[in-house]
Formats: C-alpha cells, structure tokens, sequence
C-alpha cells in the first residue's frame, strides 16, 4: 500500500525535472545543505527558496495574506528557523526511532515560532506552518485538505497540530520504517534527491486522501 500510493504520487515528478513539486526538493536540498550559520548568511536567498516553494505549493493564492508580500516576509522565519535551540531538527531525521519522541516539544515550538513571525503580516494556518517545517527541517508532513483526509481516512483522526498527533507520525513512521526506507531509496536512486521519512508520510497520506476524495486538483 505505501509503495503504491507513493509511486502514484512521485510519478507526477518522475518524469518532468520542471514540475512544481520539484520546488519542494529546490528548498529542501538549500536548507539541508547549509550549516544554520551558513543559512544565516544567506538569509535573503533563503527567504526567497522558501517564497517560491511555498507559491508552488499554493500559499500565495487567493485571499492569503502573503500574495500582498514580498519575499521579505520569509526573513524572520528564517531566523528563527536557525535559532540555536532547533538545532536538534537539523541534526536528526525524524521518525526514525521511537526515541525521536524527544523531539516532538522542539517540533511544537518551532511550529509556534514560524507562526509567531508570520503574525505580524497576518494569520498564519497550519498548512503554511506545516509546509515550512517540511521544506525545511523535513520533520512534519504539510496538513493541507488532502493529507488531513488521507490521514483520517486511515483511522488516525487529526483535530489540530498537537503532540497527539506528532506522536501518531513518529508511531506511523517506526512501525512503517522498513518500506519508507525503501521507497527512500529508490527516490534518491531515480532523482538524487533525498526524501525524508516525514516527507514520505506527507506523499503517502496525501495520494490516500486525494484518491479517496475522487478530486482533481493538484497539491495545493
């Protein structure tokens, strides 16, 4: 079942290096790359890798408060995002163990954080929030319409981002570890990119809710 959905899901990207999925891997692979230090002295292009991303994944439509910003908006998320206290984030993969449940506070306050910098410009949802940890740290899937469907289509239930719910990824994860490593390797044997679990979990539960809904509409 997760080679399927996630194969479903990744055979969009597969076959077009110019995909707007791909933007995730562009911000992803910058974050990652770069020392916090390193990330602090770029500070303008990321808060520029992290605008296009976001616009790719639909967060600059509509009535949302960042298509009246300029990419500016991002700079003090990432200075938080390089604050010496989440630095745990950067060193460890989520989800790999059960001992990662230490984690999960520094996860819940960096949400808080990414939220509190945004706050000033307007009222950041947890699907913003939620797709800047992905794009960065890798440590949450992004709880947008489809994956919150997929994941209660499962029987996981999700009210709002929580340690509960932190809680049953890192439990999803372990339990399912084995075959997200291995669609871990073949992602990065296809691409070079490389997928965190939490990012596999985000695909897989997104194809689950999108293929439950019957909808049409891409990843948003």
């Amino acid at each position: 079942m997760i080679h399927e959905k996630i194969s479903a899901y990744f055979g969009e990207v597969a076959g077009d290096p110019h995909h707007r999925y791909r933007s995730w891997e562009h911000c992803y692979r910058f974050f990652r790359e770069a020392t916090p230090s390193g990330i602090a002295a770029q500070r303008q292009n990321a808060a520029l890798q992290l605008g296009f991303y976001l616009a790719s994944w639909g967060m600059y439509r509509g009535s949302t408060f960042l298509l009246q910003r300029a990419y500016t908006v991002h700079l003090g998320v990432v200075d938080c995002l390089v604050s010496q206290r989440f630095a745990p984030l950067w060193e460890r993969e989520f989800g790999c163990e059960a001992t990662d449940v230490e984690l999960v506070p520094i996860i819940l306050d960096a949400a808080g954080a990414i939220s509190e910098a945004y706050s000033q410009f307007g009222e950041p949802t947890e699907t913003l929030v939620t797709k800047v940890l992905l794009g960065t740290f890798g440590c949450l899937p992004a709880c947008d319409q489809y994956f919150i469907a997929g994941f209660r289509g499962a029987g996981l239930g999700y009210s709002y981002l929580n340690s509960k719910f932190v809680k049953k990824l890192l439990a999803f994860s372990c339990e399912h570890l084995t075959e997200l490593r291995r669609e871990q390797a073949t992602i990065r044997d296809h691409s070079g990119a490389h997928y965190p679990l939490m990012k596999l979990v985000d695909m897989y539960f997104w194809q689950f809710g999108y293929e439950a809904g019957g909808q049409s509409e891409a990843k948003a």
